[in-house]
């Protein structure tokens, strides 16, 4: 009798996953997925000839072994052969496509120019939120000064163990930063206090 393994989600890791198991195992994947559509917050929908993306999200792996695995399964959208420059965390990465770009134009990966903002206390904060200089001077001096000292007391008295999404952010960022941005934000978006999501 086959071994079965349940993935729940039909998103990058649960499709990257189920392959995996079917290319080098005997394991036979069952995918669940609640909705009708593949590829999770990282698809793009393409409705009456209109592109939408799910949201603010942008597809990348800190992994070049992981990058070059999805570049296999959807080369770039330009020619083959062709470098192309991506920038993500602060860090930048030079790809060259070997496969030749796909026929069909739903089956490509796509570089795109774009910056991410958030409005907040009526200014423009960069999103991903980031604890830079910039951010600290958008915020004002006290703000600036509580999230500093939250900050330097988390890293001296860091959350043990983490067992929420709070916890995981409160020992990045500080408990000021958190309750600032992070905390009304992940509850509108994911219909759950960070509080109760595992870590």
């Amino acid at each position: 009798m086959s071994q079965k393994a349940i993935i729940i989600g039909a998103g990058p890791a649960g499709l990257t996953a189920a392959y995996e198991l079917l290319k080098r195992t005997d394991i036979v994947p069952i995918i669940l997925e609640k909705s009708s559509e593949i590829g999770g917050i990282s698809r793009t929908t393409n409705y009456k000839g209109n592109r939408m993306d799910m949201g603010p999200h942008r597809f990348f792996s800190k992994s070049d072994r992981v990058m070059d695995w999805w570049l296999k399964m959807m080369p770039l959208e330009e020619c083959s052969n062709k470098e192309t420059t991506i920038s993500y965390q602060n860090k930048s990465r030079e790809i060259t496509t070997k496969e030749p770009a796909a026929k069909d134009s739903d089956k490509v990966m796509l570089v795109i120019q774009r910056l991410t903002r958030i409005y907040f206390l009526r200014k423009f904060f960069a999103y991903p939120i980031q604890l830079s200089i910039d951010t600290l001077k958008t915020l004002g001096l006290i703000r600036t000064i509580k999230i500093m000292i939250s900050f330097l007391w988390i890293r001296l008295f860091p959350r043990k163990p983490e067992k929420s999404l709070e916890d995981f952010i409160i020992n990045k960022f500080g408990k000021q930063l958190y309750l600032l941005f992070f905390k009304d934000y992940t509850e509108k978006v994911w219909g759950i206090a960070p509080k109760y999501g595992g870590g």
